[in-house]
């Protein structure tokens, strides 16, 4: 019995002699200088590779065809068709190839419940209310579809922007002091 304590004793002090050994305090530094930590998203902001696994989906998809996937600085993903694949000239309903894409489109906005489609398309307006019309037929709300400026070109675009996260954690350190909320001179209580 007294040698296992002993073993168990020793064992003790070899563990605390281990974690009392100096650490060294020095990272090591990258060439060209240390790099600039990135900015954490805003409470409530999608962190900006939100998207990037539907991207790199999107970009499997349609590797090889006239297809555009492009990932924006602020995370969104923009999706373009040149239009002789998306409408017929002096008709706004959207030919299969459009479709197929507003397809795969629709997969990305089940999967980031979010997540906004802002459609755009040269010529008449009736386009891109197709377009949301179109999604619609998908499954995706009509708020979840925002219709923008024709784009320049003959570029169809669709703009698949995150939409807001819940927070998790909220610094309160991080946060500005409230102006004039505490004034400094109280008076006193009144009987």
């Amino acid at each position: 019995m007294c040698a296992m304590h002993w073993r168990l004793g020793l064992a003790i002090v070899s563990l605390l002699a281990g974690c009392a050994a100096p650490m060294s305090t020095t990272t090591p530094v990258p060439a060209g200088g240390p790099t600039p930590a990135a900015e954490p998203p805003r409470p409530g902001q999608a962190p900006p590779a939100v998207l990037a696994g539907e991207v790199r989906w999107m970009q499997a998809l349609f590797d090889g065809t006239p297809v555009g996937i492009t990932t924006e600085p602020d995370g969104a993903m923009r999706v373009t068709v040149p239009m002789t694949y998306a409408f017929d000239a002096q008709s706004s309903m959207p030919k299969p190839p459009l479709r197929a894409v507003m397809d795969k489109v629709s997969a990305t906005l089940a999967r980031q419940p979010s997540a906004k489609v802002h459609v755009g398309a040269p010529g008449a307006a009736a386009r891109a209310g197709a377009m949301r019309s179109y999604f619609g037929t998908k499954g995706v709300i009509a708020l979840r579809v925002v219709a923008m400026a024709p784009p320049p070109g003959d570029i169809v675009t669709m703009r698949v922007v995150p939409g807001p996260v819940a927070i998790d954690k909220l610094d309160d350190g991080a946060l500005p002091p409230p102006t004039g909320a505490f004034p400094g001179n109280r008076s006193p209580a009144r009987p």
